[in-house]
């Protein structure tokens, strides 16, 4: 049987943590943490994951910080990343763009987009600039 790729959810509030969780967990091994710091002490043990889901707004280590921290790593600079925000910042995408994110999005969130935005990552059939168009 084939492994289930490995999604990271980094996500201070802990209902949408746990809701995203648990949908996302159906379909592929779901590893979460509170806040950015917490990730990458995570990460830093060895686990790479497939594809990250990214909260900008945290308490310790932001995420902007972490994308920073990540995209600068030679381990981990290969890991598409998908943020979210509730935010109302029109510059934000840009701005994520500029900071290596492969995708946004707007909170309230879906957690179906949030899957099928995942599915297209691991497939390599997604473009932050289309989007943002």
């Amino acid at each position: 049987m084939k492994e289930k790729k490995q999604i990271l959810v980094i996500e201070d509030e802990n209902s949408l943590r746990l809701l995203l969780s648990s949908y996302l967990s159906k379909h592929y091994a779901v590893e979460s943490r509170k806040d950015g710091l917490d990730a990458l002490s995570w990460m830093s043990k060895g686990n790479i994951p497939d594809v990250i889901v990214l909260d900008m707004e945290m308490p310790n280590l932001s995420g902007a910080e972490f994308l920073i921290h990540i995209r600068s790593s030679g381990f981990f600079g290969h890991i598409p990343v998908l943020v979210t925000s509730g935010t109302d910042d029109k510059e934000l995408p840009k701005k994520l763009e500029k900071l290596g994110a492969n995708g946004f999005m707007k909170k309230p969130i879906n957690p179906s987009q949030v899957l099928e935005t995942i599915e297209k990552f691991l497939v390599g059939e997604f473009d932050l600039a289309k989007q943002m168009k």
